[in-house]
């Protein structure tokens, strides 16, 4: 613990500590480097912005539909017919859109060791968009109407040991796009993508997103969002916590489903997306010698929209409002479904892609350069921090002072490290007409005195210069005031204001403006400020102008496991709330504590699905700061305000009882939802969550102030002080530190700089326009092996297998609409795959012709199960009518690898039967196929 008297080692320790670190890791934009970035963006831009693409429109109840699938694992053949039957139901009660799991044509995968039997199947079993399997289900798409998306592993051209996570999506027209996982976590045989995928329906557009690139990498939803996206389609394989509570050896999905719903229902909120969320159920995965599989599935497939207040779910509750778990099968959408363009990714509304392109541009560099952006603070010894649930006096900044002095008197008594304060608590919220003596409403006469002599808005008026070094007179009063209780009392002060910019007022549309910011005053007395950049709407837009320089600074009293001191990024209620972006920022540059000033009604719920995320999603702990109380100025039953001027400019009272605040009105409350400092449950109680809850975040008893009784001895008002009022909490900072697999900073970078481009005026572009993917190259290979397997009596069956295979993979290129150049060494792979393959093709022997029989033709030297030329079933491209496969022995018990591969290196050719494919003008070789496992 540290001591905070005044005249104490450990107070003139963390003083030069403090003056040491007196930069403060300000940051700024970061000079971008020129590396070039391999994030493809140009499909999904050129299909959000083609003329006449439809971003509203109404999904029908019951046209959209979720499959809790159980895969089994390794069986291609066996998964495709099970998708199939689903897919035939489906159409039969009138669905539109169908939407299967995360590899649910294989079984779920997660190895990085290539000897493994799990690792050999991903990559052998992998498809290609122009597979046999892969186009027989989009033959029954297109005989359907039916948009169809299901997981699958896919190949990639010229690489033998890897493959891509990826969603493959087929239109109602049959076409098949796909989408490779961006941020894959199943281990080394999963590459990670680097193309954001969107896609036209008749409702509005689509975007791609595979498990934790949805619940951890909040930049792709945030894109789609921006592009017009109303619909997230999320096919998953998740099971986080979902495990056996109480030992009664039934799995229990409290964990679970707190985390699914944190991660989906605070996209749905922010962003306003529809979101088509279907997850793998039951056992699976490699079995060991006994029979038993690795992973267990929960379900829990959801469609839900979401709100302000909650989340609203159209599939997937049970009566009590639980996720079902457990249990196989489709889900339809129960209710019609707005799709719409969401309001939080608009430039209008502070969205600034501009930002963001230069952040995210800056951590690529670093990581470009060597540098890890992951971090692992590891040290228990967090500082002690304290929320003051308090709401200022409207326009008094004398009392608000006073009110917060006594906070950090008592804060400095109990022992705390750093106390936060609300947004604008030392003016208040409300932003009143300022026209004449409109707002001169105030208890303070003096203050009465300057509103109605200008025309400025209330803040502008009493705002405060805050940056500054000790002794700095040329700050405010009050920021001075509250530095040198800072400085007295060893103390982090942040504290929410009104700041006056180094220039004065700025002028904006003839309007004087100033910032919306968080005043930080440190133990060694200097103080900074961060400047809020996402304004809430007109309230904060009259009288501020946005910031647009993050800040982050050291704590260099504790420190991590590794030595480096503790870093705490700040800011204010909406840059948080509805914009993660900043907040990505700072943990990816190592911030392991948020600070968040706010002002806003949103319930319990909302307020720990936002701030949380960025405890459980990005590692760092939060400390947010809530007015509590009412804002405004006094007004009697009547709305009427208690005080004014006269023509004197003398302030007056009604003399009337108060009966309301004009902010909310007459017998209603402004802000009644309480403060939170949030740390990672971690192992608390020796459980990797809350029982109790399911979450995985600690709160202890923090964020109850709808809760009455919790609060029920609190004061509620304007300037009160209260010791209940302020709550403390020690920080365990054991788990704090981002770490995200497979962070793609350049990718992201590049799409918000693609939008940028089109939306800020004047915006520089950081990269190069994109073009289109140029597949000339694949032609006269691609032609050659057509003939080639058009003549399988010319050449060997085990000299053409190889060039069949490498066909799949050109023809996928070919037919591609979502890769650009950026993807152009993938058809240099695939033509030298292709190549390779033709320049092996082995001629067939010829044997004589008996003289007796000088018609006979000659006997391939590998038959064939059945006779050259004869056309295969077109309705089953993919092998035998009656499914049987040749696999290999398993351990018993196991699951065998599904026999019937289109792709991969390790497949046997037993059999194959020429097709003369007409749809492109291909040629197919439907093959009976062996599964090579050792």
């Amino acid at each position: 613990m540290h001591m905070h008297n005044a005249s104490s080692p450990s107070m003139r320790g963390r003083r030069i500590a403090a003056i040491a670190s007196a930069a403060a890791l300000i940051c700024s934009f970061g000079a971008v480097g020129a590396t070039p970035a391999f994030a493809d963006t140009y499909s999904s831009d050129l299909v959000a912005t083609a003329e006449g693409a439809v971003t509203r429109g109404t999904i029908p109840a019951g046209a959209l539909s979720v499959v809790n699938f159980a895969p089994k694992w390794g069986d291609k053949q066996a998964n495709k017919a099970s998708m199939l039957a689903t897919m035939e139901q489906a159409h039969a009660n009138g669905v539109k859109m169908i939407v299967f799991p995360e590899m649910a044509l294989t079984g779920y995968v997660s190895s990085s060791d290539p000897d493994s039997p799990a690792y050999r199947m991903a990559v052998s079993q992998a498809e290609t968009t122009a597979s046999p399997i892969t186009q027989e289900i989009a033959a029954k798409a297109k005989e359907y109407g039916m948009w169809v998306v299901y997981g699958t592993p896919e190949r990639i051209p010229g690489d033998s040991s890897h493959a891509y996570n990826s969603a493959f999506a087929i239109s109602p027209e049959g076409k098949v796009s796909s989408y490779q996982k961006i941020a894959p976590v199943e281990g080394a045989w999963a590459t990670p993508g680097t193309t954001p995928v969107i896609l036209q329906t008749e409702w509005g557009l689509m975007g791609l997103s595979i498990c934790y690139d949805t619940y951890a990498n909040p930049e792709i939803e945030r894109y789609y969002a921006a592009q017009g996206v109303g619909l997230l389609v999320n096919p998953t394989a998740t099971s986080r916590s979902y495990t056996d509570i109480d030992g009664d050896g039934v799995k229990d999905g409290k964990g679970w489903e707190w985390y699914y719903r944190n991660r989906l229902e605070s996209i749905a909120s922010r962003d306003g997306l529809v979101i088509a969320s279907a997850d793998l159920v039951g056992p699976d995965g490699y079995a060991d010698e006994n029979g038993k599989q690795p992973y267990d599935f929960p379900g829990g497939s959801v469609i839900l929209t979401g709100s302000f207040a909650g989340a609203n779910y159209a599939a997937g509750l049970n009566e009590d409002g639980s996720i079902a778990v457990g249990t196989e099968g489709a889900l339809t959408n129960a209710k019609d479904l707005r799709l719409s363009t969401p309001s939080t990714t608009q430039v209008a509304n502070d969205f600034h892609p501009d930002y963001y392109a230069k952040w995210y541009g800056e951590l690529a560099d670093r990581k470009d350069a060597g540098e890890s952006l992951s971090y692992s603070f590891g040290s228990t010894d967090g500082p002690k921090v304290a929320v003051a649930n308090v709401s200022g006096v409207w326009a008094d900044k004398a009392a608000n002072t006073k009110m917060m002095a006594k906070y950090a008197e008592q804060a400095h008594a109990d022992g705390v490290d750093l106390l936060v304060f609300p947004e604008t608590v030392l003016t208040g919220y409300d932003s009143t007409d300022p026209k004449g003596d409109a707002d001169a409403h105030s208890v303070n006469a003096e203050v009465n005195r300057v509103l109605a002599a200008s025309d400025d808005y209330m803040q502008v008026l009493l705002a405060e210069k805050v940056k500054g070094a000790d002794g700095d007179t040329t700050r405010g009063e009050s920021v001075q005031r509250m530095a040198q209780l800072a400085k007295d009392y060893g103390m982090y002060i942040v504290f929410g204001l009104a700041e006056m910019p180094d220039g004065g007022p700025i002028v904006d549309g003839g309007v004087k403006k100033v910032y919306n910011s968080a005043a930080i005053c440190f133990p060694d007395g200097h103080t900074e400020s961060y400047q809020k950049m996402h304004r809430a709407g007109s309230e904060e837009t009259v009288w501020s102008v946005p910031g647009n320089t993050p800040v982050m600074f050291e704590m260099p009293e504790w420190t991590g496991k590794d030595g480096s001191a503790l870093k705490a990024g700040v800011n204010i209620c909406r840059d948080g709330h509805f914009y993660p972006e900043l907040g990505r920022y700072y943990a990816a540059s190592g911030a392991e504590l948020l600070i968040h000033p706010t002002a806003t009604g949103g319930n319990p719920w909302y307020r720990e699905t936002r701030i949380g995320s960025y405890t459980d999603r990005d590692g760092m702990a939060a400390v947010t700061a809530n007015l509590w109380g009412q804002d405004g100025y006094p007004i009697d039953s009547d709305g009427k305000p208690i005080y004014s001027v006269d023509a004197n400019g003398e302030t007056v009272s009604s003399g009337k009882d108060v009966a309301g605040y004009n902010y909310s009105g007459v017998g209603r409350d402004s802000f009644r939802s309480t403060s939170l400092i949030i740390n990672a449950w971690g192992r608390k109680n020796g459980t990797s969550f809350d029982y109790a809850t399911g979450s995985a975040l600690d709160t202890s008893g923090t964020g109850n102030g709808a809760t009455a009784d919790v609060t029920k001895d609190w004061y509620f008002g304007q300037g009160g002080f209260d010791p209940d009022n302020l709550e403390t909490r020690t920080m365990d900072l054991s788990r704090a530190g981002f770490r995200i697999t497979n962070f793609q900073p350049r990718l992201y970078s590049q799409m918000y700089d693609v939008l940028a481009q089109r939306t800020v005026p004047g915006y520089s572009a950081m990269y190069s326009t994109g073009s289109p993917l140029d597949t000339s190259a694949l032609d006269e290979p691609a032609a050659k092996a057509d003939a080639a397997i058009a003549s399988p009596s010319e050449y060997t069956a085990e000299s053409v297998e190889p060039v069949q295979e490498a066909l799949f993979d050109a023809r996928s290129l070919l037919g591609n609409t979502t890769f650009s150049a950026e993807q152009q060494p993938l058809v240099e792979a695939a033509a030298a795959e292709l190549n390779t393959a033709l320049a092996g093709l082995e001629k067939v022997a010829s044997t004589p012709a008996d003289p007796a029989e000088p018609n006979q033709p000659a006997t391939p030297a590998d038959p064939v199960d059945t006779p050259a030329g004869t056309p295969a079933d077109p309705q089953s491209p993919s092998g035998p009518a009656d499914g049987t496969v040749d696999a290999p022995a398993t351990a018993a018990g196991a699951p065998a690898i599904g026999a019937l591969s289109s792709t991969g290196s390790q497949i046997a050719l037993v059999a194959a039967l020429a097709l003369m494919g007409v749809a492109g003008g291909s040629v197919l070789i439907v093959a009976k196929r062996k599964a090579h496992v050792e």
